[in-house]
């Protein structure tokens, strides 16, 4: 079991066990508005979850400061988008990465299990945008 650190709605708690994950799961989904959960491994690896809407997206990077960003492959239906607040700022989910709520939760859970990309669910390459030519 890998020990998170989860960020949320200006909260910096530390999870040593499954049962303190689904229980902050719990409680961020039953915020007052959308948020995104942040939950990082030691070595830097980061899974962002929105919760409290009617559904949910993940964000996932390798590394806080290097390797690749992947979003949620969606499994829904239909599009839906939502904002996700990020402590005060409000953040967009990423066009094309609606996946139920069931999945993300899933989702986190793995990654609690493993500290890597969860499996659960598939995954899409976030493209980097160019840099400024100099």
């Amino acid at each position: 079991m890998t020990v998170l650190t989860a960020i949320y709605d200006f909260e910096k708690v530390e999870l040593n066990s499954a049962d303190e994950l689904v229980a902050l799961l719990d409680k961020v989904s039953a915020l007052e508005d959308p948020t995104f959960l942040e939950l990082s491994t030691s070595d830097d690896a980061i899974l962002s979850i929105g919760l409290g809407a009617e559904f949910s997206t993940l964000r996932f990077y390798e590394n806080r400061l290097a390797g690749e960003i992947y979003h949620s492959s969606p499994t829904l239906a239909e599009p839906h988008v939502a904002t996700f607040l990020m402590g005060e700022q409000p953040t967009h989910m990423d066009d094309g990465s609606a996946i139920s709520v069931e999945d993300a939760r899933a989702a986190a859970i793995e990654f609690q299990k493993t500290g890597r990309r969860p499996e659960v669910v598939a995954w899409t390459v976030v493209p980097l945008p160019d840099p400024e030519p100099s």
